[in-house]
This record gives structure tokens, sequence and C-alpha cells, in this order.
């Protein structure tokens, strides 16, 4: 260790070299990292998909949503399969990847997740589409840009966005582009069932007939002259004229019947409506664009809003493309904002530390704290770590603990020269004393950091870069502290002039008015050591009862300029009649009189869009919700704006069920709270839901109170009776396929217009499939060729069912969510929990919480995996250097004075405890024991120069009552942006360091003495007891 700084001092040109190397680096690392808003979550989570239309729900979960589960449970990758839903003729199954497994090894196990799903096909009913794997559920749009328009219509729109898409694409760092809000074409061929049965005509001969009357088919090759021809046979339809045309033989006659003449023939978008969008209340399609991970999202911002300019000047008159979300500026805000912090932190410590040590020992600590910077900068490039507020936040909060190093060292080695050393002598000195303890402090602090940076899961990818960025900052700190700033002092310090040592002793520099003070204070406490011990057992022992009384919160809520609607109208709504609540309630956020600081909307109707934020999960598409992203002009007009929309929902939409929220940070929704209630019966289960739900609208203030089931939804039912079908000459599969044809329709071939393909699809009348009375005299063909009415072969009744199934874990459970105005989640929960408690649960029936409050659970439960083996670290770290487990356990057991100043830093700054809490409380851990190393080091010197036990405690304390301090003070005071910024994510950790660090500092200058003297039988002398 001795070696750094002597190898600095004698080698000065390797040294400018080094530091210039790290300026031009970090400036350059500065400019080319990747900048993002928030840090990388790996999204570990897969939808599979299977569809049988017609099925009814519970025989979807007993004969493809079981089996498929039983082969996704066979993969030991797998964590979890949540939000497993069976619903009519298809189902949704949610696969979470164990946090085990490495990011890098996701697209293997996506493999071999579709492998398994193509070994279960054989076992799914005959007539199963699927099941499919999207993989890409946790791909994050960096841009939805809307395209509408004026005089076009929705085909005419969709293909200028393929064209648009076809340009974008081309971007530099585009790694793909979606579209959504597409509505495509059809052509109906509507036949009445009567007429059909009239005439004798089998609907499904009609489609056969359009089938050979619509070909492009190959006829071999001729050869002319030595010229190869190619022979195709063109019978395709040319338009909808052609289509009507084609004749249809009647049955037991020679003639034939236009099909125009029995069927109504339009060309139409699909029916009913298929998902659209709408950008500030207008039909629009949205193209959602996906970067490759590690571009620079601002500067592809950049490069995509010069090319959509481009396309932009480039299309029809009456086309009109605009951004509906663009995160680039959220990022560049962001990025932006910590950026300012961290020159505001950096500038108070400068004029702190140049007011306390001078005008050149300040410029010397001064220029540490920017090279320290640039290295951490460097260093993260190297190992690519993105800019984004965790990282740049860690610098703030490192700023004040690496700076201690550089503080020790130059007040050291000014002590020093102070005692008529040479500069040589006196940095050589310091460099041997202190290597060793500063480097031990350090990686005390790294261990204390351990956690954060080994922890898995969701919290562990949000936090990682707090970690690494930490550990980056500290140990370059200590490298450069015995590099650079020892360097530096012997350049530019000035050593005392010769007479000073003539004059004055050498303890003289600890004499000032504010040492003795301290040093009074001192010998009070040894002299009452059990008092010292007392009061801080009793304090410590207040604040641990006082933090029960602390909110608590897993992650703070966001400050985006944005708001989220969701509207969920009763099961069975049509999306018709969604398409239509979402539009009026566009139109009411539209209204500059009504809502003037929104600056736009985009709706989505019958799913929740791209995701464009990377902890908020998209919706699964069901036809009766819908989704909203509001813009505000900034994020302080988001409250009103919520408490104002849900007011509105309230009012004008009494039937739907409306959730307005305000963005969150993190992986979880702030304040939400979720019970799962799992069971074999779904009666069991929907009673104890109903009981919880009454249960928390007793609490006052609970708002969006739900259930994910659902309500029932009417069924019409035809069950066939087998013995009237036979003698009638009808079986099942008639009734079913002339049911699927009148009702749903069928595909019989397709239109080809330009580039694209319209589907021609049969269906009946809307008089006879929108009415289950005109079921019962729906015409079956018989094997005879007779239509029989339906009513003979079958009873028709319309039942009340179940909507949908949802299974976690394989098991049946119906999940209970809530949020409330006023209480966090774990707030709601202790008030629901007495009702919990007298809820009746049979047999394996039980419940379980989710969303925040599991999620919180997970994370302390990664993190506290790591905390023993750091801590193990930290205790062997301390042994190692004193080669004592007193002095190691004088150290230890500083660590809980945090406790004191931190639940004091809560309740005066009205924080919430919460995960970045917790990570604080680890920082702070590692902090405190610092200035225990350095002090205990100390005495310890003290005591080989030949001092008393007592008098090596005394001057020990004294003597590092400055630094202590000094460092203290900086690290404090490196906080304040943070705290005076209300910064969203970081306003709780910071409070919690600033308070503790402060206030368990100062009882570490009396604690520690304190503690040195019982574990050691310190004793004063006769002479040093006070006459």
């Amino acid at each position: 260790m001795k070696g750094i700084t002597a190898f600095a001092l004698n080698n000065s040109r390797t040294v400018i070299m080094t530091i210039l190397l790290v300026i031009l680096g970090g400036v350059n690392a500065f400019m080319v990292l990747p900048k993002l808003e928030d840090p990388f979550i790996t999204i570990r989570e897969a939808v599979v998909t299977a569809k049988y239309p017609g099925m009814p729900v519970a025989e979807v979960e007993r004969l493809i949503t079981r089996p498929i589960e039983e082969k996704i449970r066979s993969m030991g990758e797998v964590d979890k399969i949540k939000n497993s839903t069976s619903k009519y003729g298809e189902c949704l199954i949610h696969v979470t990847i164990s946090d085990e497994v490495p990011a890098e090894q996701l697209p293997a196990t996506w493999k071999l997740l579709r492998n398994r799903m193509d070994d279960v096909k054989p076992e799914l009913p005959e007539g199963t589409i699927g099941p499919m794997v999207n993989d890409t559920f946790g791909d994050t749009s960096v841009a939805t840009i809307a395209l509408w328009s004026d005089g076009f219509d929705m085909a005419e729109m969709h293909e200028t966005a393929r064209q648009i898409r076809e340009r974008l694409n081309l971007v530099e760092g585009t790694q793909k582009i979606d579209l959504t809000g597409v509505q495509d074409e059809r052509i109906y061929l509507e036949l009445s069932n009567a007429r059909m049965a009239q005439l004798g005509i089998d609907p499904t001969h009609i489609g056969k007939k359009l089938q050979e009357q619509n070909v492009l088919l190959p006829g071999g090759r001729i050869d002319v002259d030595e010229v190869e021809i190619i022979v195709e046979t063109q019978g395709r339809f040319a338009s909808i004229a052609d289509i009507g045309a084609v004749l249809i033989p009647i049955p037991a006659s020679q003639a034939s019947i236009p099909l125009r003449d029995i069927a109504t023939i339009r060309k139409a978008y699909v029916e009913p409506v298929q998902n659209p969008a709408y950008y500030n209340g207008r039909p629009a399609i949205v193209l959602s664009v996906f970067i490759i991970k590690g571009v620079d999202a601002v500067e592809y911002g950049a490069r995509l809003k010069k090319a959509v300019k481009a396309v932009e000047q480039s299309l029809p008159w009456g086309y009109m493309l605009e951004f509906a979300t663009y995160q680039p500026d959220l990022i560049k805000k962001s990025v932006s904002g910590m950026v300012i912090n961290v020159i505001e932190s950096i500038a108070i410590v400068l004029v702190v530390v140049m007011l306390l040590l001078g005008l050149r020992t300040g410029l010397i600590v001064g220029s540490f704290i920017p090279l320290v910077m640039l290295f951490g900068l460097l260093m993260m490039s190297a190992l690519g770590i993105d800019l984004e507020r965790m990282s740049l936040a860690t610098m703030i909060i490192a700023l004040g603990m690496f700076v201690d190093n550089a503080i020790v060292v130059s007040d050291d080695i000014k002590v020093n020269m102070g005692t008529g050393m040479s500069r040589k002598d006196a940095v050589l000195k310091t460099g041997n004393t202190l290597s060793v303890p500063l480097l031990t402090s350090t990686l005390t602090t790294v261990f204390a950091f351990g956690p954060i940076l080994l922890q898995i899961g969701m919290a562990g990818d949000y936090t990682a870069s707090l970690g690494s960025v930490m550990i980056i900052l500290l140990m370059g700190s200590w490298f450069l502290s015995m590099f650079s700033s020892t360097s530096m002092c012997y350049w530019f310090l000035k050593p005392e002039p010769a007479g000073t040592n003539d004059k004055q002793p050498e303890s003289d520099p600890y004499q000032g008015k504010f040492y003795r003070f301290y040093r009074q204070v001192l010998k009070f406490s040894l002299r009452n050591r059990v008092l010292v011990l007392a009061v801080t057992g009793g304090l410590f022992a207040a604040a641990i009862y006082a933090a029960t009384f602390i909110p608590q919160a897993f992650f703070p809520g966001g400050d985006r300029n944005q708001y989220l609607v969701y509207l969920d109208l009763p099961a069975g709504t049509r999306i018709e009649e969604t398409d239509r609540t979402v539009r009026e309630l566009s139109a009411w956020l539209q209204d500059k009189k009504e809502n003037p600081e929104i600056t736009g909307t985009i709706a989505y109707v019958g799913n929740g869009g791209p995701r464009f934020f990377l902890s908020l999960a998209p919706l699964d598409p069901d036809p009766f919700v819908g989704f909203l992203i509001v813009n505000t002009q900034t994020s302080k007009e988001v409250p009103e704006l919520v408490r104002r929309t849900d007011h509105y929902m309230q009012n004008h939409f009494p039937n739907a069920r409306g959730r307005v929220k305000s963005m969150w940070l993190g992986g979880s929704e702030s304040g939400l709270l979720e019970i799962r209630l799992s069971g074999p019966d779904t009666g069991v289960l929907l009673e104890q839901a109903e009981q919880l739900m009454a249960a928390l609208r007793k609490i006052p203030g609970t708002v969006q109170i739900k259930q994910d089931w659902n309500n029932r939804v009417f069924t019409a039912k035809a069950n066939v009776d087998q013995t009237r079908a036979l003698r009638a000459g009808v079986t099942s599969a008639d009734v079913a396929g002339t049911l699927d044809f009148f009702v749903s329709g069928k595909t019989a071939t397709n239109f080809h217009e330009g580039n694209v393909q319209i589907p021609i699809v049969g269906r009946g009348v809307k008089t006879e499939r929108d009415s289950p009375y005109s079921l019962r005299t729906l015409g079956i063909r018989s094997s005879s060729g007779d239509s029989v009415p339906l009513s003979q072969v079958a009873d028709v009744q319309t039942v009340g069912e179940l909507n949908r199934i949802v299974r976690y874990n394989q098991e049946r459970t119906i999940t209970v969510s809530a949020k409330n105005q006023v209480l966090k989640a774990s707030e709601i929960f202790s008030a629901l929990k007495p009702a919990l408690e007298v809820m009746t649960f049979p047999k394996n029936y039980y419940w379980q919480v989710g969303a925040e409050l599991e999620d919180s659970a997970t994370a302390q439960k990664n993190l506290a995996k790591w905390f023993l083996p750091c801590f193990g670290g930290i205790v062997f770290l301390l042994v190692w250097q004193f080669n004592s487990i007193r002095r190691a356990a004088i150290i230890i057991l500083t660590m809980p004075l945090v406790i004191v100043g931190s639940v004091v830093g809560l309740l005066v700054m009205q924080a919430d405890f919460g995960f970045m809490v917790i990570l604080g409380l680890l920082a702070l851990a590692g902090s405190i024991v610092n200035n225990g190393i350095v002090m205990i080091d100390k005495i310890e010197e003290n005591r080989r120069d030949g001092q008393t036990p007592y008098d090596a405690v005394i001057n020990s304390a004294v003597s590092r009552f400055r630094p202590i301090l000094l460092s203290v003070s900086t690290t404090m005071l490196g906080f304040l942006p943070l705290i005076i910024n209300h910064d969203p994510l970081f306003f709780g950790m910071a409070s919690v360091m600033f308070f503790g660090l402060g206030i368990g500092s100062l009882f570490t200058l009396n604690y520690v003495p304190v503690l040195y003297s019982i574990f050691f039988r310190v004793k004063q002398t006769a002479e040093q007891v006070p006459g």
C-alpha cells in the first residue's frame, strides 16, 4: 500500500498522464454512454395463448389450460404460472421465469418453452389453435407515433402506415415497429337462413363454389421457338361485382342463381370493431417504435424525429403524424435533472471543503471530486452501465463518502507537515499509516453495498447500478487518494515556517477552543461510561418504537407528466359500447375549458396498447376494457387531474368501473393492495371475494375495489337431443357448424386488392345472428338435404355463466385488489387483516398477498440472502486489520447507531419507509464504521508511540475530531439537492442518510472511546483525574 504513494512521488509524469487520461476518458464516456430514464429491468415473462372457438369457459380450463400448465411446470426454469385465464374459446397463461436464470439465457429458455408447447399439442382437443408463445411481452416502445387523417379512410391509412413503417425501420438503432388500431377489411356475404332453407342451398356449398371460381394456379410451361412460356390459370375475382355474379346451383334442379340474389354483399371493416385506437379523440393508427438494447435513446430520438419530419412532409395533404408518447424527452429531463443535482452537490461540497480546509487544501480535495467522478464514468462505460436516474444519483450518494479519503489524507499530511516534517516525509508517512485503514474502511462500505449489487429479481435489476457505481467510485477514490491526492499535496502544500515548531509543542494543532470543548466532553463520557451507554441504549429503543409509526411503501410514486385511465365495463359488454364510452371520455379530456392542463391523449379499446413504460404491463385483450394515456403540461398538475377525472367518471359512467392512476417508480404500482384467494370451488371463492370486498368498502377512503373474475355473462346454449337429432338425420357437428357459420361467420376465400388480401366471410343476416330467439328457427341441413329447425333437435336456453376462471400456480385463484386515497398498501392490509382472520377458509383454501407487498417481501428476501455473507466479510476485514476480535466488535457495535438518526430523518421529513430506505440503511452501516476504524487505528498508533491507554484514547478521538466532522458534513451536504428538490425516488434515502450519518457520527465521537475503554479496561491514572 505504501508503494502506491512512493511510486506516485517518484513518477510524477506518470501521475499527470494518468490524471489526463481519466479526465479525457471520463468526458468522452459521458458523451457516449447510453442514456435511460430508469434502469433497465429484465422482464422474465411470456404469454402463452391457445384458442378453441366456441368452447365454454369450464371446458377451456379442463381440456386446454390445465394440460398446458402441467407441461409448463415441467420446466425447471419456471418460477410462477400466474394469471392463467380461461375465457370463452381461449386461454392466456402468463409464465414467469425464475430470477436465478441469467438474462442472457432467456432466449434459450423461451425456445425450450416453445418446444414444450409443441409437445403438448397432441394432448389438446382436435381443432385447438396454438398454443403460441409471445416472448416479446416485455418489449418497451421508446416512442408511439399516431397517424391520423382528415379525408382518408382506414384502409388508406393502413397502407400509408405500412409505408411509414418501412421508412422508419431504416433509422439506425430500430429493432421493430408495431401497428396498433388497424381496422382490417372484410367482404361480407350475409345470407338469410330462411331463404337458404327455401331454396334448399347448403351455405357450405357457397363457400366451395367461391373457392373454385377464385384461383391462381400454374398451368405448366410450353416451348415456342426455343422460348419458354409460363402458363397460368387466372380466375381471381377482380371486383365485388364478380363475386356477386358467381352462380350458385339450386339443388334438385338444373337452375342456378347469382350469389347477389341470395346474399347481401358489402365491403366493410371487420365487425365487431377490432381494437381501435384514438389520438386526441380522432381515429388513429399507432406506430410503436422499439429500439435495440444498448442504443442511446436520446440520440435515437433525435434521429427518429428527423425521420418522422421527413416522412410527414412527403405524405399527401390531410395526413398528420404526431408523437403520442416520446420517451427521449422524459429521459433527457430525468438525466439532466440528476446531472444538475450532481453539479449542485459538487459545488456545495467544494465550497465547504475550501472554507474549512483553507484554499490550497480545499482546491486539492476539490480537484479530487471531479477526478473520481470522471473515473467512475470511464469505468461505467467499460462495464456497460447506462447513464440513468439510479447511476447518477449514486454519484451524489457516493460523493460525501469518497471525498472522505481525500480529506483524511490531506488533513493528515497537513498535520504531519505542521510538526516540522518535510513534504516528502509527511506524504510518505500518511501513505504508510492510512493506506490500510482507508482501504479497510472503503472495503467495509463496499461489502455494505454488496447485497444491493448481488440481489436478483426486478428490484435487483432496478437498483443494481447503485451498488456497482458505488463500488467503482469508492475503490477508485481510495486508489486516487493514495496516488493523485498525495502527489498534489506534495506539489502544492507548503510546510509550516521553521520557527513554528520551536514556539509550540507538537500537540498545538489540537488546542483550539473546539478541540478543548470536545476534550472535556470526552473526559466526562469516560468518567460516566454507564450513563453514556444507558442514554445510547434508550435512544436506540425509542427509535425502534418510533419506527413502527412510519408508513411503508415499496417504491414511491413517479414524477411523470402523465397519468393513466383504466376503463372496465361489465363483462359481456360489446366492444362497440366500450368504443363509444372511450370516445366520450376522450372528448371530455380534450375539452380545453374543462381540462386546460391536458396536452394530449392516446386511447386503446379492447386492449392496453403497446408497453410504453417498463414497469407497466399491457392489459390482456377483452372487448369490455379500455385504456387511456393522458399527457399533461407538468407533473405537478397530475394529482388534481387524477381527482377530477375520477370524479367525472363516477358521475357520467355509472356502469363502468374506472381506475385513474398516476405513474410510479420501480417494478410495482405504488399503493396497490392485492389479496389472492385460492381453492378448488368457484362458488366458495366468489363468496369469499364478496366478503373481502365488503370489508374493504368499510375502510374509509378505499377505492378501485375489484375482483378479476368479473361478473357473470349470458350464454345461449343449444343442448342437442341425440334421439331427436338422429331421427331428423342431424348430427351435433351439423348443429355446431351451422351456428358457427350464421353467428360467427366463416371465411370462404380471399379477395385480392393491390397488395392487400381481404377475406370473404359468409354469415347470417343481422336479425338472425344477433337474437337468441331467432336461433330456435335456424335451419339445420339434414342428411337428406332437408332443413330442420334447430328447436326440433335441440333445446335453446340462456343461462348465466362465469366470464372467466383465473388460476395462479395451477390453482383456481380470485384476486381482490384495492387502493386508498390516504393509506399506503401496508396500512390498508393492516386495517383489513382483522376481517381476513375471522373469515372461514375450509381445507385447501387459503389467501396470499400480492402486488406491492409481495414484491417488497420478495425483494427484501433477495436482499437478505446476501446480508450475512457481506456482514461476515465486514467482520473478517475488521479482524484482519486489527488482529483483534474485541476491536472488531467495538466497530460493529457502532452500526446500530444509524437507526436513531434514520428514524429521526424519516419522521422529520415525513418520508415513507421503503426499499430505497433499506438500501440507505445498508449504506449508512458501511459508512458509520469508517469513523470507528480510523479512530481505533489511531488509538493503537498512539499506544505504540508510548502513550498511556487513556491518553491514547483521548488524543486519538481529538485528532480525528476534525476529519470526521469534515467528512460527515461534506457527505450530509452532498444529499441536500436530493432533499431540497424532493427527488421522488431518493428523497427517503437521502433523508435517512443525512440524519443518520449526522446523528450517528456525533454518537460515534463519544461512543467508540467509551466502548474501547470498557473492552480494554482503560482507566484514568491518579494524575489524570481532575483534582
